[in-house]
């Protein structure tokens, strides 16, 4: 019979194997026909409400043009490879998965972004790493 600890330690080995099975799945070879791994290193970057919520429509509608285009810019520049927006109204506005050398040049961009300087969002970031090539969006 399992008790709540083992059950905690089954569900890590359980999850250890995965892990292991994964990248058994997607490893690829190299020129010499060795298995490789490669790890793609990037920036989650969540946005959530700022301060400054309270803005009348024709401006809100201004900043999120000018949001959109920021975007989009990062887009075509390879700064963010993908992201969207959240549409339940919660308070995680959306995402962007940046593709940067550091934090700090991170920070620097999204200080960029039209609603990050009118304060109507405001982010936090955590380093994200997943398999090169895994994710893709049509």
């Amino acid at each position: 019979m399992l008790n709540k600890k083992n059950h905690t330690g089954y569900k890590k080995v359980l999850a250890g194997i995965l892990y292991i099975t994964i990248l058994l799945i997607v490893q690829s070879q190299d020129a010499a026909g060795q298995q490789t791994v490669t790890l793609g290193k990037y920036w989650f970057v969540m946005y959530r409400n700022g301060e400054n919520r309270r803005i009348d429509s024709a401006a809100r509608k201004k900043l999120d043009q000018e949001h959109i285009a920021f975007i989009i810019n990062l887009r075509k520049t390879g700064n963010i490879i993908t992201g969207g927006a959240f549409t339940d109204g919660g308070a995680w506005n959306g995402f962007e998965i940046y593709h940067a050398d550091t934090k700090e040049e991170v920070i620097k961009i999204t200080d960029r972004d039209p609603l990050v300087l009118a304060g109507i969002f405001s982010y936090e970031i955590h380093p994200w790493v997943t398999l090169k090539g895994t994710v893709t969006f049509d």
